[in-house]
């Protein structure tokens, strides 16, 4: 039980509601790619990449149908391959960390059996579920027996999920063509980017479901729609960035505070918050966004509250689950972060007309 329960002075009793090895690898990685490498980063970023390549689950359990079970193979859960029930947006990351890592070097076996189990999981109407495409006909919510979770009951389609196996099945298609002629891979980008400008709100916000939460869900709104090959010029985009600017705070940070995930709308936070400044910045970057000095202004922020050792202090919970249940991503705080920063150096040293070496 030492591996799931645990107390010490600081924090308390704390129970772990999930491992995250293989999620959390994922985004690790992107992040450090960002980063001008060192021996210390290409050893982190092998290591990481091996991880994942032994997460992966590479065959179909015996008579998973007869369980109805969607087909595993090919996808990777949230903990790792122990676990056995895959996810698509942790598919889709663990996918789009390992091409950050190797690049057109990559296994295309590997990329092609990913893509198949992310295909697997899509709905009719263009987005992605969660472990697997929707079945239910009709919406089941009014059985709902749980006092605390809320849209639980079935399958949906989530701009998270969505935005994430977009953005992977465009990793595949544009490193590995015979993958995407394969899986006509094209057709499921195009319906995931659809359904994503579909439910974009009026005002250029995605609501998010697995973090807090309209910060959160534009973000992968953004960079699903940037996987497409939407322009900076999009209007999509342009109302989305929109938005973010518009909640940036005087100190150059963000922050949504977590009751809005009950009410459905957004509740500014009384205080910046550190991922979800970085979740913003992100954001922007990916999507091309020209007003440097709101951008300058939110990874001043990020600089100035990071600590002595290179990590960022703990603040509210950012994930969430099924709209109630708030969760505390330890990692979050440090990845996220990186990775906001990463990408604006680069974009910092384009600006400067700078090349690396």
């Amino acid at each position: 039980m030492d591996g799931w329960i645990w107390e010490d002075e600081d924090d308390g009793l704390r129970v772990t509601g999930a491992r995250s090895a293989s999620w959390d690898t994922g985004f690790a990685l992107q992040a450090l790619a960002t980063v001008p490498e060192t021996d210390r980063v290409r050893d982190a970023l092998r290591r990481g990449a091996d991880f994942l390549l032994g997460e992966q689950i590479r065959t179909s359990f015996e008579r998973f149908r007869e369980a109805c079970r969607a087909d595993p193979k090919g996808g990777w859960c949230f903990a790792g391959g122990w676990h056995g029930w895959p996810v698509s947006d942790c598919t889709a990351e663990a996918v789009l960390g390992l091409v950050a890592v190797h690049g057109d070097n990559a296994d295309s076996s590997v990329l092609g059996e990913a893509a198949g189990f992310m295909l697997r999981s899509q709905n009719p109407d263009g987005g992605f579920g969660s472990y697997e495409a929707r079945r239910s006909a009709v919406g089941l919510e009014f059985l709902n027996p749980a006092e605390m979770f809320g849209e639980s009951m079935t399958e949906h389609s989530f701009v998270e999920c969505t935005a994430s196996c977009v953005a992977a099945l465009a990793a595949c298609r544009d490193r590995f063509p015979e993958i995407g002629h394969r899986l006509a891979v094209a057709d499921s980008i195009a319906r995931g980017a659809l359904w994503l400008r579909r439910n974009q709100a009026a005002d250029g916000s995605w609501r998010g479901v697995w973090g807090v939460q309209y910060i959160y869900g534009t973000l992968f709104g953004i960079r699903g729609l940037v996987s497409d090959r939407a322009g900076p010029g999009d209007p999509a985009l342009r109302a989305a960035c929109r938005w973010l600017l518009e909640r940036q705070r005087q100190d150059g940070g963000w922050g949504e505070h977590h009751s809005g995930c009950l009410s459905g709308r957004y509740v500014p936070h009384r205080e910046s918050q550190i991922i979800q400044t970085a979740w913003a910045l992100i954001a922007l970057l990916e999507a091309g966004e020209t007003d440097w000095a709101a951008i300058s202004r939110g990874a001043g922020f990020l600089l100035d509250t990071q600590e002595a050792d290179g990590t960022w202090p703990k603040q509210d919970m950012a994930g969430v689950f099924f709209r109630t249940a708030l969760l505390d991503y330890a990692l979050y705080r440090q990845y996220f972060p990186l990775h906001a920063l990463g990408l604006y150096e680069q974009r910092r040293r384009k600006r400067l007309g700078l090349v690396d070496n």
